[in-house]
């Protein structure tokens, strides 16, 4: 009888930890740098965003591909704390190199550690040019 019930509880917290997996391409080359961070925390069953993975010292030449998925033992985590700390996985593979733009195109920086105010005034200031000129600006963060 006693094994009845534990193979029951066994059974509701496999399924419980509902796995999910999730692949984003950019279609760029991937490159050999790869970001694995295991334990990305979100928190009241995903109510809470997880941390954001900012990758752009990591990966100057942008991204190739990221993977996000809720592995067995984060769903785990998720089911012993009742889906209040829900973390996910989260793998990140650079580009070998970044798209290239069409020849004589204007493109305006955003620095890794801008404010937000700096942010804003190189958007205006792409949006500006982009007007004056009749051309596309582009943005590189």
């Amino acid at each position: 009888m006693k094994r009845k019930r534990w193979s029951s509880l066994a059974l509701v917290a496999f399924l419980g930890t509902g796995c999910f997996h999730q692949i984003v391409q950019t279609g760029q080359a991937a490159g050999p740098t790869v970001i694995d961070k295991q334990w990305d925390p979100g928190w009241l069953w995903g109510l809470i965003a997880n941390d954001e993975v900012d990758v752009r010292k990591e990966c100057p030449m942008g991204v190739a591909t990221v993977e996000t998925e809720m592995s067995f033992v984060n769903g785990l985590a998720s089911f012993v704390t009742l889906g209040i700390f829900t973390p996910q996985h989260v793998k990140v593979t650079c580009a070998s190199r970044s798209a290239s733009l069409p020849a004589g195109m204007r493109q305006l920086t955003i620095p890794v550690g801008a404010t937000k105010e700096a942010e804003l005034a190189i958007v205006r200031q792409a949006i500006q040019e982009s007007a004056e000129t009749h051309a596309p600006v582009a943005l590189r963060f």
